[in-house]
């Protein structure tokens, strides 16, 4: 009898192991993978860009301009910088920084910088999304008027000079204290 219930137990014991490893081991067709993280950055820098389209065309579609839709983004989001209120330059170029270098091909370069202002130039790697023409019936002008534009409001709230020039492949920006 004592024999019986060992061999029970030990029987019990190899087919719950078996239901659990069976369990772990990926018996579907289906193979699941996490992606690199660069893939998932790529990917979430482009849906947020999607977004801003697919929010400027709504605007368009309800009567409202990309400039409605601009200030009512800045609005809504200008709560988040005002930590930066008061302590210079540096966390928002470092902003713009991360905005720009999360695209797979941004570049940001700093020309020149001093206490009260600094000058950078970045490419526009967003625009290869409207290399076939407009992305939901929104063109890359009104996407970087939104882009840079709440920015702009956005900085305007802490008492920052934002200026944008696009020319050509690139943004020229000049960030500035305000007097």
């Amino acid at each position: 009898m004592k024999h019986r219930l060992i061999t029970n137990l030990i029987i019990i014991f190899m087919l719950i192991l078996n239901a659990a490893y069976s369990q772990e081991k990926d018996s579907g067709k289906i193979k699941l993978t996490k992606a690199p993280i660069e893939n998932i950055a790529s990917y979430a820098v482009w849906r947020t860009d999607f977004y801003i389209c697919t929010g400027i065309a709504y605007a368009k579609s309800v009567g409202k301009s990309p400039d409605d839709f601009i200030n009512f983004v800045a609005k809504t989001h200008g709560e988040t910088i005002k930590s930066m209120k008061g302590k210079g330059l540096e966390p928002l170029v470092s902003l713009l920084h991360f905005v720009v270098t999360n695209y797979p091909n941004g570049t940001f370069e700093i020309i020149s910088e001093s206490d009260k202002e600094v000058k950078i130039k970045s490419n526009r790697p967003y625009s290869e999304y409207f290399k076939n023409g407009s992305m939901l019936g929104v063109t890359l002008y009104e996407f970087e008027k939104c882009l840079w534009g709440h920015i702009q409001i956005m900085f305007k709230s802490i008492d920052i000079d934002f200026e944008y020039h696009v020319k050509g492949d690139f943004v020229l920006v000049i960030l500035s204290l305000r007097k």
